[in-house]
């Protein structure tokens, strides 16, 4: 990863951080959430499909950094499922 995305993951991280975490951690825990850093506007959803759409739909081709609220990937590959090896 570039140190330029580096930075920027970090300022999206801080608007989440500083602003948006107390207000979205008790009822949003565990959905995607978009961070456009500039602005400190987000979008939430449940799915990749639903993030993407409602990403282009607001930021159109800005970029954003996408995680999870509370904490995680956005997404994981390779999980195991229960009785699954």
């Amino acid at each position: 990863m570039s140190t330029e995305w580096q930075d920027f993951a970090a300022r999206a991280f801080k608007v989440y951080e500083q602003t948006l975490k107390s207000q979205l951690e008790p009822l949003q825990d565990g959905k995607l959430i978009a961070v456009e850093p500039a602005s400190g506007t987000y979008v939430l959803a449940e799915s990749l499909t639903e993030l993407d759409a409602a990403v282009k739909a607001t930021f159109g081709q800005k970029p954003v950094h996408v995680f999870r609220v509370g904490g995680g990937a956005a997404i994981k590959i390779g999980a195991r499922y229960a009785g699954v090896s």
